[in-house]
């Protein structure tokens, strides 16, 4: 906020002020008065302050109303008092009972009528309704109402409203407020947009520009007035001449209209005397400022108006063509160019000769230089004051090389001079490679010398950074590097081998066949060929290049003298040892001596090296017995020589008694010469070569040096050997390694150094017995080594053997205390498995053989306790299996899981089960934890596997052991097959098993999924069935089922379900029409049996239960015949369908398909429920096809979905 908006903000506050105490001034004034200003009356006050409070409550109250106000259609009461004090409008009210507000609307009519009983305008009002609350006030003579209003505008002046509100206060005549808007104006005037003056009024914009506005015309024709600018034309008719011409910021009237497109204030202008062809500061025209800002109607605008063509600015020279040729044109402008070109001389040249085509192509404008070139008359090849074409200019000022193609196919000289030069020499001197290649493209001569001599090819070859694209374009171009240089006797080719970067110009050159079989016979002022100069300034890559272009290795001087021979005698090694490596013939002599021994006279080492490496390739060796001399007489020097040039460092010789082949570096170890030992060693002699031993006709392999070095304590050269890299992981006879045969002799130092340069892997390496150097130590008690071993490797003691166990795996399994508790101390990681199938920690070995000690101390150590193994034993499953009850009771002690499940689900109490544990059995039942219920992948308890256990004592104490933890323990529970503990136990022949389960109340008439049961199931004798059913007591459990289990029928409605009271089996009823009494029972009165009961029953039994069964058959109404013959449609009655429920109290559904007459019997039940039926295939497939069925349930229609009713699983496959 500026500091004039913070004034103006607290000036409205203190007139907001002024108002509200005016207010309580006329109050006080009214109740005291104004001649008795001693002491005010309390009572006249409080009188007022009701008067006033009186009637604002009676603002639009029928409460003393005594004339109606309309307005805008709508009716208000009103009080003749408050409108007669408020104005005097209105003459007379006493004779009037309605009075009029005419042309306000009903919001603006609301707030006049408020403010005249409570004094109050709304201070949110906006600006127009404030306006016309005032129109009003003026209009009905509310004087208090117009000052309330012009208060309120005030507040309401900004930069977006101000126009608006000056405009009104001057048709209004309010003095401040428009003194407030002339302020704000003039400080904001420089912000006003053209579109905040659109609906402002002529005459007054125009006051307003004459007061605020410097450049009035200016200002008018920004605002897009052109009845504003009527006014100025009349005001100033004398001065048009100057005021329409006058520039002001670089700016003509004539040109502001016609940037913004003002056509019709432009044509004003100039029938008002504004100059067309009008001159700026700089010399230009209307015309040129207006092609530079692209605008084509302007300057259609000016040549209609008499705009001049020729006009050139006055300081440059340039005429229009030269400025649009400097312009950034747009399309229309080059077609305006285009039409109005001839018009132009277009070969016109401005100050510095420059035509508009250099101007173009100066500026890249490939537009004006297309449309220039559409002219046959244009100068391309015109040079500017400083000697600059156009193809030139386009080369080496902008380097545009697209727009020097586009010149060079007009037609331009490219063999022009350009700063004194030709153009292809100034190219290669500033390093200007796509200008190169145009002019190369274009055929310009390479081979042309400047004024000095020089070509081309020699500036690039002499410049500082060698530019090898540049020199491959000249080349191929046709650069001919056999010229002779000025002033010198050489050919380019031999100046290029002399220079910095030969061999990469030469390589160059040679790749684009620029050397042909003459020029390498060229002699330079030394008489050197170009092949003799670069071997004898060393400049092998060249020569190299040389050779492989064709130079001769073996040519001669004129005194048949070879190049290998004038190299060697001018002692020059690498150029010798050069040339013998491509192959120069060797055979040449000199003063008779041939190359050999000059090489040897001048000591040059590298060529009698090179030159025993020839030998040697032609089978010439240097004996070793020479080398062997050389070391034992400590001529060093020699044998250093013989050692470079080839000799063999590896000869073998027998030993004195003939039986062993040493190398010489066993031959000085075995003398123990040690300087001898190390410089064979220092010279690369093979320090792992195996001395053989020659023992009845085999020659099996021995000792390596370093071995040879352990075994006879010769420390100092083994170390050397070890520190020179010799292999570490060779073996030795019996397998071992240089690690293995330190820890066996116990060498400290040598192991200490052999296991800092050896990697861990060696020390996994086994000997013939399979021990790692850590088994040897373990093995031979020596933990010193073994610690070492372990720190150098961590993870030896992780290392696996064929069998895939580690290092603790083996000690636990040994029960090697002593070794388990040191593999403890070096952190060994007690939880590792095994790397095999069985993936087992050593607790679980540990509580496979049964060390409490072992066990202890690993659990110590974090062994966890419940770790598994592949099949998913835990410890505890390991030890409940062996019956190690005390390791079973440290397990737990320690947190081990009784209920962990293996891979089958079982627990560890069912491994202790099957196995016979009692003993461990009963640590597990002991323990809280325990689920004495869990079940296997196989639905069956730990109880399940005692069946197959005969010994008496296991299976029944076991057995008890269950009963006393857990009485209610579900002894009829059956797995995924359909098995009882009862029925494995006689599947499994366990008698006194099942007598146990049958006194505990089994069901005996349990049947299997597969239909299997103690009835069926085929036996060599039924001794033990019969014994089971003899030895019974009590009536047992009555078996369940959805067919009969003697004839496997399926129940329905039709064939109900029927249990044998002897036996408990489920039967139907013609398995089961027998019926007597069974008196072992308790039962007198005749009870259904399984009619192969009665074999088993006594005699007196039998012939009572057939009396009663021929009774029942003969003597009552209702026979099976005649059940049988009754009609379907009396199924339900028949059965007692509707009254038969189970004991829930819900229906009783039989395995039937009902038809649709049956359902709706069923839903009109009070409640039913789903039901698992047993459906035939017919019905399956009736169901899968339809699954609604249409019926009438509780007196409703609806379709019910059958799937609802019934087990959809027992049917949907």
């Amino acid at each position: 906020m500026t500091n004039f908006e913070f004034l103006q903000a607290e000036h409205i506050k203190l007139l907001q002020n002024h108002a509200d105490l005016q207010k309580r001034y006329d109050i006080l004034a009214a109740a005291i008065g104004f001649n008795d200003i001693s002491v005010g009356d309390a009572s006249k006050l409080s009188f007022m302050q009701k008067l006033v409070t009186k009637i604002t409550e009676i603002y639009d109250n029928d409460l003393y109303s005594d004339i109606t106000i309309h307005c805008d259609g709508h009716q208000f009461r009103g009080h003749r008092l408050v409108i007669a004090t408020r104005t005097d409008y209105w003459d007379d009210l006493s004779g009037l009972d309605r009075i009029e507000f005419k042309d306000i609307t009903y919001n603006i009519g609301c707030a006049v009528l408020k403010w005249m009983y409570t004094d109050h305008v709304d201070g949110l009002l906006g600006s127009r309704c404030l306006m016309e609350i005032f129109i009003a006030a003026v209009k009905y003579r509310f004087l208090d109402l117009q000052i309330r209003c012009e208060l309120l505008l005030l507040d309401r002046i900004d930069c977006d409203s101000c126009l608006m509100l000056y405009e009104f206060a001057t048709k209004n005549g309010l003095v401040q407020l428009k003194g407030n808007c002339e302020k704000m104006v003039k400080t904001k005037w420089n912000e006003f947009s053209v579109d905040d003056f659109t609906n402002v009024s002529a005459s007054l914009l125009y006051n307003l520009i004459k007061s605020y506005s410097k450049h009035v015309l200016h200002s008018i024709i920004r605002l897009k007035r052109s009845d504003i600018l009527l006014l100025f034309f009349i005001e100033h008719f004398q001065e048009l001449p100057k005021l329409c011409n006058e520039e002001v910021s670089g700016t003509f009237p004539l040109e502001l209209a016609l940037e913004s497109d003002q056509i019709e204030i432009a044509t004003s202008l100039v029938n008002h005397h504004a100059d067309v062809n009008v001159i700026d500061n700089n010399g230009k025209t209307l015309l040129m400022r207006m092609l530079v800002k692209n605008k084509v109607n302007a300057l259609v605008f000016l040549i209609q108006n008499g705009a001049n063509f020729d006009q050139k600015v006055g300081i440059t020279g340039e005429n229009l063509l030269h400025i649009a040729a400097s312009t950034k044109c747009s399309y229309e402008l080059i077609e305006w160019l285009s039409s109005n070109l001839n018009h132009f001389d277009i070969n016109d040249v401005d100050c510095d000769l420059k035509t508009p085509f250099i101007r173009a192509v100066d500026s890249e404008n490939i537009e004006i230089i297309e449309l220039l070139l559409q002219k046959s008359t244009v100068d391309i090849n015109k040079m500017d004051r400083k000697g600059c074409s156009p193809v030139s200019s386009a080369l080496f000022k902008i380097k545009n090389m697209a727009l020097a193609e586009l010149i060079a196919k007009a037609g331009a000289n490219l063999n022009v001079l350009y700063k004194g030069v030709f153009m292809i020499h100034h190219a290669v001197y500033t390093n200007n490679l796509d200008a190169v290649q145009f002019l190369c493209r274009h055929k310009v001569d390479v081979n042309k010398r400047t004024a000095e001599g020089m070509l081309p090819l020699q500036i690039v070859t002499d410049s500082e950074n060698i530019n090898l694209d540049l020199i491959r374009i000249l080349v191929r171009s046709g650069a001919n590097i056999s010229l002779k240089i000025s002033d010198s006797h050489e050919t380019l080719l031999h100046h290029i081998i002399g220079s910095e970067n030969d061999s990469e110009i030469l390589e160059v050159c040679i790749e684009n066949n620029s050397c042909n079989d003459d020029i390498f016979t060229i002699v330079d002022t030394n008489g050197h060929t170009p092949i003799a100069k670069a071997v004898f300034n060393g400049k092998f890559q060249s020569a190299e290049l040389l050779i492989k272009a064709g130079a001769d290795v073996n040519e001669k001087d004129p005194e048949g003298v070879s190049l290998l021979m004038r190299i060697i005698n001018s002692k020059l090694d690498d150029a010798a040892v050069f040339l013998l490596d491509h192959g120069t013939d060797i055979s040449g002599c000199i003063s008779g001596k041939d190359c050999f021994s000059l090489a040897i006279e001048f000591s040059l080492l590298k060529t009698v090296r090179r030159l025993c490496a020839f030998a040697k390739e032609s089978e010439k060796y240097i004996n070793a017995s020479l080398l062997w001399e050389a070391l034992q007489q400590g001529s060093f020097e020699i044998a250093k020589i013989l050692t470079e040039s080839g000799c063999d460092l590896n000869g073998c010789f027998y030993n004195e008694n003939q039986k062993c082949r040493q190398t010489l570096l066993h031959k000085a170890i075995g003398l123990k010469l040690h300087d001898a030992a190390i410089f064979l060693i220092d010279a690369g002699c093979d320090i792992d070569a195996s001395e053989q031993w020659q023992i009845n006709g085999e020659q099996p392999g021995r000792d390596t040096p370093l071995f040879a070095c352990i075994r006879s304590d010769f420390n100092d050269v083994a170390l050397y050997l070890i520190k020179r890299g010799a292999r570490l992981d060779r073996k030795d006879a019996e397998g071992r390694s240089a690690v293995h045969l330190s820890v066996y002799k116990k060498n400290t130092a040598i192991l200490i150094e052999l296991l800092n340069n050896c990697n861990s892997g060696l020390l996994l390496d086994t000997d013939c017995s399979g021990n790692t150097p850590l088994d040897v130590a373990i093995k031979t008690r020596n933990y010193l080594a073994a610690e070492t071993l372990i720190k150098k490797a961590p993870n030896l003691i992780t290392q696996v053997d064929e069998n895939g166990e580690m290092l603790l795996h083996k000690t636990v399994r040994a029960v090697d205390l002593e070794s388990v508790l040191f593999l403890i101390s070096t952190n060994f990681d007690v939880n590792a498995c095994a790397v095999n199938e069985s993936c087992v920690t050593a607790l679980h070995l540990s509580a496979q053989y049964g060390s409490e000690i072992i066990m202890r101390n690993l659990i110590l150590a974090g062994a966890n306790v419940n770790a598994t193994s592949t099949d998913g034993f835990t410890p505890l499953h390991v030890a409940a299996y062996n019956n190690y009850e005390a390791l079973c009771m440290i397990l737990l002690e320690n947190g081990a899981q009784p209920n962990a499940p293996d891979a089958f689900g079982n627990t560890p109490l069912h491994r202790a089960v099957s196995g016979g544990s009692v003993a461990c059995v009963n640590v597990l039942i002991g323990d809280s934890r325990i689920n004495l219920r869990a079940m296997n992948k196989k639905q069956q308890n730990a109880l399940f596997l005692t069946t197959g256990d005969l010994s008496r004592t296991n299976s029944l104490d076991i057995l008890q052991m269950f009963l006393n933890a857990d009485p209610q323990f579900p002894l009829d529970e059956k797995d995924v097959d359909g098995f009882t503990v009862f029925l494995l136990s006689y599947l499994k022949g366990n008698e006194n098993m099942c007598h146990a389960l049958l006194r505990y109340g089994v069901c005996l008439g349990t049947v299997s999924q597969s239909g299997i049961s103690v009835f069926k199931h085929v036996t060599p004798t039924k001794q033990l069935l019969f014994s089971l059913l003899d030895k019974l007591e009590r009536e047992p459990c009555w078996a369940d089922g959805h067919s009969c289990s003697e004839c496997e029928m399926k129940f329905s409605l039709t064939m109900r379900k029927h249990h044998c009271r002897h036996c408990g089996r489920l039967v139907c009823a013609r398995c089961s029409e027998q019926e007597v009494p069974i008196l072992k029972y308790g039962i007198e009165k005749p009870a259904r049996i399984w009619y192969v009961v009665l074999v088993f029953m006594p005699i007196s039994i039998l012939l009572m239960t057939v009396s009663i069964i021929a009774y029942i058959y003969f003597f009552t109404t209702c026979t099976l015949v005649d059940f049988y013959s009754k009609s379907s449609n009396d199924i339900l009655e028949a059965h007692n369908l509707l009254d038969s429920h189970s004991s829930g109290g819900r229906p009783r559904l039989m395995s039937r398909f009902l038809t649709q007459a049956e359902l709706q019997e069923v839903f009109m039940l009070s409640e039913y429920t789903t039901r698992s039926l047993d459906l035939t295939l017919k019905e399956r497939e009736f169901l899968n096809k339809a699954s609604k069925v249409y019926c009438v349930k509780l007196d409703q229609k609806v379709t019910e979905d059958y799937l609802n009713f019934i087990d959809t699983t027992k049917f949907i496959h």
